[in-house]
């Protein structure tokens, strides 16, 4: 499955994460340090598993816990019509 933003949508490391643009709409959200990491890792063809499993590495947090945090971001990103599968 691969994980893309939607046309338009640009991404910029910030001082605490990752903003993401949408230019078409003018429009744009802040994702923390481990929204951002889920999002690298999703980006660059790994599964949400994988990002879950980078995130449990990073943070030292349950792998179940990190599991539900990356559903519930593909969850707003997909809502928010920030990316695309």
């Amino acid at each position: 499955m691969t994980f893309k933003l939607c046309d338009g949508v640009l991404t910029a490391d910030v001082e605490y994460g990752t903003a993401l643009l949408d230019e078409t709409r003018g429009l744009y959200w802040n994702l923390n340090p481990t929204g951002a990491l889920a999002l690298q890792t999703l980006l660059a063809g790994g599964t949400a598993e994988q990002a879950a499993g980078a995130l449990a590495e990073a943070y030292a947090v349950d792998v179940d816990i990190a599991r539900q945090d990356v559903q519930e971001l593909v969850d707003e990103l997909r809502s928010a019509k920030l990316v695309e599968q």
